[in-house]
């Protein structure tokens, strides 16, 4: 099983621009300057101004706070 500090250490950054040359179909918000992207596929979207958004029910200043509750709603329950 797949344990969140080794989930989230895949995290990889990337520019707006460069996830979208990898990723040309991917949607991103406006306000996205930067994206992370782990190994289960997942991504989390740096805006500018400093928080961080995977939904509108997952966006906080805090990218730890988001990465917690992705891994729980999505990760943790592909597993199951």
């Amino acid at each position: 099983m797949e344990n969140f500090r080794d989930w989230q250490d895949s995290g990889r950054c990337y520019t707006r621009k460069k996830f979208m040359s990898l990723f040309p179909n991917a949607e991103l918000l406006g306000a996205c300057d930067e994206v992370v992207i782990y190994d289960s596929g997942h991504y989390i979207q740096g805006l500018f101004g400093g928080s961080y958004y995977f939904s509108n029910t997952n966006r906080s200043n805090n990218i730890e706070e988001v990465e917690k509750n992705l891994f729980l709603e999505k990760v943790m329950q592909k597993i199951d």
